[in-house]
């Protein structure tokens, strides 16, 4: 009867079970992770599949995009194309009103204001300060006394606003008129003037000093009188 109860078998067929079951216990573990890594590959979007499928996409959208979108040589044909049919069906009213409304969108107050003063065929003294050196390049360009007379909000622009209606073909430069000559002596006493003199000095050699005149060109005249037109 003693074996039958004996300790040490109860005790050693306890242990047989405990490692069965650890045993099972690891290996239901391992295959449930196993389940799981595969899961996650499987919607990872990191993963190099998943990276490969919108690269794909990618490069066969672009050619798409690219039929969709004209190329710039094609693009300016078809402007110049347009501005030939325009003209076709443009007179020359509407094309001078067409080509003034672009002048106009380039100009800034004060420089209407230059135009406007000059437009009863004023005619204004203008300054370039030329310097000396070998390089003979201009200190100072357009200084007109313009500015003066017009009563502008920021004179000390006058040669920027200047330069930029020569450009647009509103104003013309004659030579120096010797009426004026207390209006140049007035000119030269500003201060952008009386500083470019200044700068460009060496020693007691100054620079040169063009004395010019400043008028409302042609163009500038047509273009004030149709704008004003409805304003008389």
């Amino acid at each position: 009867m003693s074996s039958l109860f004996d300790p040490r078998a109860l005790l050693g067929s306890a242990v047989s079970i405990t490692r069965t079951a650890l045993s099972y216990a690891e290996w239901t573990e391992e295959q449930f992770l196993a389940l799981a890594r595969a899961g996650l590959d499987a919607i990872d979007p990191d993963s190099p599949a998943a990276d490969d499928a919108p690269a794909d996409k990618t490069v066969k959208a672009e050619p798409q995009r690219a039929a969709l979108e004209p190329a710039p040589a094609q693009q300016l044909t078809e402007r110049m194309n347009g501005l030939l049919d325009q003209a076709l069906n443009q007179g020359t009213a509407a094309s001078r009103l067409e080509l003034f409304t672009r002048i106009l969108g380039q100009l800034v107050a004060d420089e209407a204001r230059i135009v406007g003063a000059l437009s009863d065929g004023t005619v204004s003294p203008l300054i370039n300060v030329i310097s000396r050196t070998s390089s003979r390049s201009p200190v100072l360009e357009n200084a007109a006394l313009i500015g003066r007379t017009a009563n502008l909000a920021l004179p000390e622009m006058v040669p920027a606003y200047v330069t930029n209606l020569l450009n647009l073909g509103l104003l013309e430069v004659g030579p120096e008129d010797p009426d004026l000559k207390v209006d140049y002596e007035v000119l030269a006493a500003e201060t952008m003037v009386l500083k470019a003199i200044k700068s460009s000095s060496v020693g007691p050699v100054g620079p040169r000093v063009e004395r010019r005149t400043l008028r409302l060109s042609s163009l500038g005249m047509d273009l004030w009188t149709t704008a004003m037109a409805d304003g008389d």
